[in-house]
């Protein structure tokens, strides 16, 4: 047996998993997350800012001193799409190495959206026609099976960007959202995904789960395969978009706080991706990114 962190370093937030790992099978110790908000303002200004970065910084010498006290053997970390598509990755990954001693490996879309495939399979029994979808802050990865071969479509959208680009403000305008919706078109393409088993992952359909269930103290266990009927969701969606982002936060107790500013842009992408696809319900999983990328190495 083996005991091994790994930290995904996302758009919109960084997250940790340190699990046992023992013939290929995970016990899972702790998990956790924090909003760092890494690709706030990237698209407009081609960089991680210094904000964002100190936010980052300040979460990564947390966890480390969360490995160090649980007596980790390996570490694992990985960036996804703010990484990608910023200008300052080279300097940032230097940083990380120098301060934190973590070397940081910047992953494809494509590649993200199979460990994602790899972590929800482990904790499902022969998972077959399946649609995963793992919304983060600035790309989207939709992972399907066809003859029983993965196929990974990482698209270039998420909560981040839709909040800074269309959907900026609660409540959400009618001109806002058409706006998003013409983007959102552009971007998806028209699938038979109909029949097949919609499995959400991250932390959007996490929070929507959490929301859901109406649960006073976020709790994940109790979020792990629920099924989420898609008149729920849109019901969800239109209570949202009505409602300022303080009184998100008192109406959801369960919802951290920094969520609150995406996650309308994030019941928006969920709501709309249901009727692209004619998929009338979904399942949350907790199983994600952080579990393949054990399982990849172990």
């Amino acid at each position: 047996m083996v005991r091994v962190a790994a930290i995904d370093c996302g758009s919109n937030s960084t997250r940790l998993l340190i699990s046992n790992v023992e013939n290929g099978r995970l016990q899972n110790l702790l998990k956790q997350h924090e909003v760092t908000k890494l690709s706030e303002n990237l698209i407009q200004a081609k960089e991680i800012g210094d904000d964002s970065k100190k936010r980052f910084y300040k979460v990564l010498r947390k966890y480390l001193k969360i490995i160090e006290n649980n007596k980790v053997e390996e570490v694992l970390c990985i960036g996804t799409a703010a990484f990608r598509n910023s200008r300052n990755s080279d300097e940032i990954i230097d940083d990380v190495k120098s301060k934190f001693k973590l070397d940081l490996k910047v992953i494809s879309g494509e590649e993200e959206g199979y460990l994602t495939g790899l972590g929800v399979q482990s904790s499902f029994e022969d998972l077959e026609n399946y649609l995963i979808v793992d919304i983060g802050g600035q790309s989207t990865e939709l992972i399907y099976d066809i003859d029983k071969r993965v196929n990974v479509d990482s698209k270039e959208i998420g909560v981040v960007m839709m909040n800074e680009n269309f959907l900026n403000q609660n409540p959400i305008s009618l001109v806002d959202e058409d706006n998003a919706i013409q983007f959102f078109d552009e971007i998806f393409y028209t699938s038979d995904f109909s029949d097949r088993n919609f499995i959400g992952v991250s932390g959007t359909f996490t929070s929507i789960g959490s929301m859901y269930l109406n649960q006073t103290k976020y709790n994940e266990d109790e979020i792990d395969r629920i099924d989420i009927s898609y008149e729920s969701i849109h019901n969800l969606y239109e209570n949202l978009k009505l409602q300022t982002i303080p009184q998100i936060i008192n109406s959801y107790p369960s919802l951290d706080p920094k969520r609150a500013a995406t996650i309308t842009s994030g019941l928006f992408l969920v709501i709309n991706l249901l009727k692209k696809y004619e998929i009338n319900q979904l399942k949350v999983s907790k199983s994600d990114i952080l579990e393949g990328l054990i399982l990849k190495y172990f």
